[in-house]
């Protein structure tokens, strides 16, 4: 498709500044799972949410993840939610099962 005429780039706005955030991170796959939380909390910061304002949970796995993100977007406190799992594939269905029941949730 062409566009004539001058285009208007929209740059996002990004500011966390006064957001209330919530992480919910799986306890299974620690070693990943830790270091896309500290990758998390950095962004944000970098993007001006207060420590303060950032509240973690954990739960024990990704088929957890869902159920707790949904308890707390019903809370109303927060401004947005995060989920952090990570699932492995391995050699049995497992792998399909967890991957595809935490995705549908």
């Amino acid at each position: 498709m062409s566009f004539s005429g001058k285009v208007r780039e929209i740059e996002p706005g990004l500011s966390g500044a006064g957001r209330r955030i919530a992480i919910v991170s799986a306890r299974f796959n620690p070693d990943i799972c830790a270091g896309l939380y500290s990758a998390c909390v950095a962004e944000l910061n970098r993007l001006g949410v207060a420590d303060s304002d950032i509240t973690s949970f954990s739960v024990p796995g990704a088929l957890e993840l869902p159920l707790a993100l949904q308890a707390l977007a019903q809370t109303g406190r927060y401004d947005a939610l995060v989920a952090i799992g990570c699932v492995i594939r391995g050699e049995t269905y497992h792998f399909e099962i967890v991957a595809n029941e935490s995705a549908r949730g």
